[in-house]
Parts: C-alpha cells; sequence; structure tokens
C-alpha cells in the first residue's frame, strides 16, 4: 500500500479507535512492511520477527481508543515496534540464562538414579544372608523371578503352604531388619 497523507492517516485513526476494523485493516497493510523490516533488522530471526510484528500490531488495536490522541503515529509505532523488539529479547536473554543456570545446578547436583536401588539391594542382600539357605531360595524365586507360589512348589518339589511359610518368614525378618537398621517401623 502506498504511504498515506497526514490527512488519511488521522481519518483512519479516528475510525480504528471507534473500532473500524477495515480502517485498522488499512493501516496494518500500510505500516506492516517498514515494521516488519525494522523489528527483522532488530532481532535477525525471521519467526521471531513476524511474532513480534503481530504483537506490535495487537498492542496497537488494543490501545485504539488513545489513538486519536498521537501527534506522530509513525513515529509512535516505530517506538512500539522498538520497546516491544528489545523486551523480546531480553525476555529470551533472561530465559536463555535461567536455562543455562538450571543446566548448571543440575549437572553440578546430579543425583545418582541408581544410588536408592543400590541402597536397597544392599539391605536385602544383608538382611538375606543371615537367612537358611532354602528361605533365600525361596524369596530369591518368588521375589526377582516373579514366580507363584505354585511354581516355586512345584520347582522345588516342597508344598505350597510350605513355600507360604518360608515367605512369612523371610518377610518378617526383613521387617525386623529394616526396623533395626533402617529405624522403620
Amino acid at each position: 500500500m502506498t504511504e498515506l497523507t497526514r490527512y488519511e492517516e488521522t481519518l483512519l485513526l479516528e475510525a480504528v479507535a471507534s473500532g473500524d476494523e477495515n480502517a485498522f485493516s488499512k493501516i496494518y497493510l500500510c505500516y506492516y512492511a517498514r515494521i516488519h523490516s525494522y523489528v527483522q533488522n532488530l532481532v535477525k530471526l525471521p519467526t521471531l520477527a513476524e511474532d513480534i510484528v503481530q504483537e506490535i500490531f495487537i498492542k496497537v488495536w488494543e490501545a485504539r481508543t488513545r489513538l486519536t490522541s498521537v501527534k506522530h503515529f509513525r513515529a509512535f509505532l516505530f517506538a512500539i515496534a522498538r520497546n516491544h523488539s528489545l523486551n523480546s529479547l531480553e525476555s529470551i536473554a533472561r530465559s536463555r540464562r535461567r536455562l543455562t543456570a538450571l543446566i548448571h545446578h543440575l549437572q553440578n547436583h546430579r543425583v545418582d538414579d541408581e544410588t536408592p536401588e543400590h541402597d536397597y539391594r544392599h539391605f536385602i542382600e544383608k538382611a538375606l544372608g543371615i537367612l537358611p539357605p532354602r528361605s533365600r531360595e525361596i524369596f530369591r524365586l518368588c521375589r526377582e523371578q516373579s514366580m507363584t507360589y505354585d511354581q516355586v512348589a512345584a520347582d522345588l518339589g516342597i508344598s505350597r503352604n510350605a513355600v507360604k511359610k518360608h515367605m512369612v518368614a523371610v518377610i518378617r525378618r526383613l521387617k525386623e531388619a529394616a526396623k533395626k537398621e533402617l529405624d522403620l517401623s
């Protein structure tokens, strides 16, 4: 669109101020390319520039009732473009600094995900070490190999009830050990 005369611009801004969307479209078409070029020069990223330009025109539309008091709309629009572009860049920089700080923190305070599992395994092995070999074997088959009492009974040639008694005894011993060593009830 060609450049507007001061008079045409004033009439369009008055219409925009009263909510005329067609007048806003004319203002948008008139200034879009120049504002986009200006913002693109500031931010250097085409997609970011496009987003910022859209946000600028949204701000203009939201502030439409005050447009009649603007003496130099073009200067007003470029000031909004500059301020919004710089604010967007600062926001991106803050986000990047926060992300960098978070990554640095996580790298320096890395939690070893295997530590609780390792501690648990160590405790179980220690507690199982004081059990009779048959009870230990039954516990490993039931808990570590996920076999049922019936499967363990068939595999070892003992009754299901014997498997259950061994498991009850093992669980009782583990509870006692946890209470004693880990101060757990």
